[in-house]
This record gives structure tokens, C-alpha cells and sequence, in this order.
């Protein structure tokens, strides 16, 4: 039976719902379109926290994808700022349940999936997932770990290929930036961005130790959701302690990512480690550029 459940989209923009359903109707259909048996797509499905499980979901007109509404407004002053981050992608919480199911451990994911049900700081937790959507299921990597970094301050990821240099990660879902640039929209009417670059690397450095590269690498995922200017971008990165942090990599769920790193003998390993390219045209831009 198909649960039809009352959702703020079709009041917010009816024009783009084509359709309604449950998420765990949705998550089902995710599961046979992808070929899963039916006893894989249970198991994903059922890993499903209650107030997830009571979504409902919306077909969106303009990318033909299934949405789940799970999220609130941005709030920008004293204006509210809706978009896609109150309605993910279907196929997207499919890809990190599967990744959390396959990854963590049951005390792990049990944790892992009390985080996600928090409709808060739901896209902050879901990104905790994206460095690991590709990196293949023969690399042991372990989430949440401690005794590494510094202080009593655990990393979010630490992958250890065989034969290879540790790898560890730290997960960023960077908003502020995004802020700052909506505030400045409202004052000078959409001139290029101008923001704090140095925001998408706050608090990275102080979750690490020093490290010799060669031996251990340690960086950053950071998903956000404006470009940066190419230039500030890296004069950013490059005032970071070289010892400590190694490399950062923008980027979300897509296979396509921003890689800044302290050497170029960094650069091929880690695009396969996780499964990326190196395409900068979603991230990027460069100020006074004249676009065509």
C-alpha cells in the first residue's frame, strides 16, 4: 500500500511535486532499480531510524529524482532560505546506508544512524559517508576513531590500504560561507562572492598531530555549497601547518572533486584511493573572469 503523507513542498512549491510517496516505499524501489535482492534492500531498509522511516517523499519535475523532506531553512538574517538541503535525494540516502551497513561496525552504526535521525543535523552527519561511497570494499577503514589526532579528539576516518600509507580524514559540511555570501547578496545586490576562505579550513589543523607525508597522510573532505575563488583558495590551504594537514579535497557524493594536496606524488594516490577525478569546474572560479 502506498502511504501518501501531507508534505511542505506542496505547499511551498506544488509546482515541482509530480508525484508522492513514503520513504520506505522509495527506498524500495531504489533498491530494485539498482538489481538488490530483495533480502539486500530489506537489510538496507530496514536500518531506517523512526523518524526517517516517517518521511514522505516527493517526485521533483525538474530532475525526474525522488526527494525526501527531512530538513528545515536556512536562516540568514532574519530572512528563511529554502532549497534542496530540507529535500535529499533518495538515491543518496540509499548510497550512505549502504556504506554505513557495509562499513561500521554494529555499536558503530547503531550510533551512526541515531545521528542521521536528527532532522537538524541531518546533512551534516550524511556527509560523514561521501570519502567512503567509493573506496573499494577490500580497504579496511574504520569511522569515529580515537588516539590518533590530538587530544581526546577523534577522526572521522582512518583507511589503511595494504602495503600503502595510512590515510586519515577528517569530514567537513561547511555552511558558514554560505551565509556570509547570502548576507552579502542581500547588500550588494549578487556581485561575485566575497567571503572568509579560511572558514572551510576551520578547526581541520587542530584535529591532527604532525606527520611525515610519506608515512601517514592526514586532510580534509569539505562539502559546501559555494565556489571558491581559485587563488584565496589555495593561499588558505597553503598557510595550514604542512605538517599536519597534507592534503584537502572538495568535493561531496559525485566522482568528480576539487584535490589540493602538498605534493604532486600525493595527487594520483589519493584520486584512487577514493575512486575520484580531479575536475574543478564545480568548485572553482576565478575572480574577474569573464564567463561566457
Amino acid at each position: 500500500m502506498i502511504l501518501f503523507v501531507p508534505l511542505l513542498i506542496e505547499t511551498v512549491q506544488p509546482q515541482l511535486v509530480g508525484g508522492v510517496d513514503s520513504l520506505l516505499a522509495r527506498l524500495t524501489a531504489e533498491g530494485q532499480a539498482r538489481g538488490l535482492s530483495k533480502d539486500q534492500s530489506d537489510g538496507v531498509i530496514a536500518m531506517l531510524p523512526p523518524n526517517l522511516a516517517a518521511c514522505g517523499c516527493f517526485l521533483d519535475r525538474l530532475t525526474n529524482i525522488w526527494r525526501y523532506e527531512f530538513g528545515s531553512p536556512h536562516r540568514v538574517g532574519n530572512d528563511l532560505i529554502w532549497g534542496v538541503h530540507m529535500w535529499p535525494r533518495v538515491p543518496l540516502l540509499f548510497d550512505v546506508l549502504e556504506c554505513a551497513q557495509r562499513r561500521l561496525s554494529p555499536d558503530k552504526l547503531r550510533a551512526y544512524l541515531t545521528l542521521i535521525d536528527d532532522i537538524g543535523r541531518h546533512l551534516i552527519h550524511l556527509t560523514e559517508m561521501f570519502p567512503m561511497l567509493r573506496v573499494s570494499p577490500v580497504v579496511p577503514a574504520d569511522h569515529e576513531v580515537g588516539g590518533l589526532g590530538a587530544g581526546n579528539r577523534t577522526v572521522d576516518w582512518v583507511i589503511d590500504p595494504a602495503g600503502e600509507r595510512r590515510v586519515l580524514v577528517d569530514v567537513k559540511r561547511r555552511f558558514a560561507d554560505f551565509f556570509s555570501q547570502m548576507e552579502g547578496v542581500a547588500v550588494d545586490g549578487g556581485a561575485a562572492p566575497q567571503h572568509d576562505v579560511g572558514l572551510l579550513f576551520r578547526s581541520v589543523e587542530g584535529k591532527f598531530l604532525p606527520r611525515n607525508s610519506a608515512e601517514q597522510l592526514q586532510g580534509a573532505w569539505i562539502v559546501t555549497d559555494i565556489k571558491q575563488e581559485e587563488t584565496e583558495l589555495q593561499t588558505a590551504f597553503d598557510a595550514l601547518d604542512p605538517a599536519k594537514v597534507h592534503f584537502a579535497i572538495l568535493g561531496d557524493e559525485r566522482a568528480d572533486v576539487c584535490l589540493l594536496t602538498r605534493g604532486a606524488e600525493h595527487r594520483r594516490f589519493l584520486l584512487e584511493l577514493f575512486g575520484v577525478q580531479e575536475k574543478n569546474e564545480r568548485f572553482l572560479f576565478r575572480r574577474g573572469e569573464v564567463r561566457t
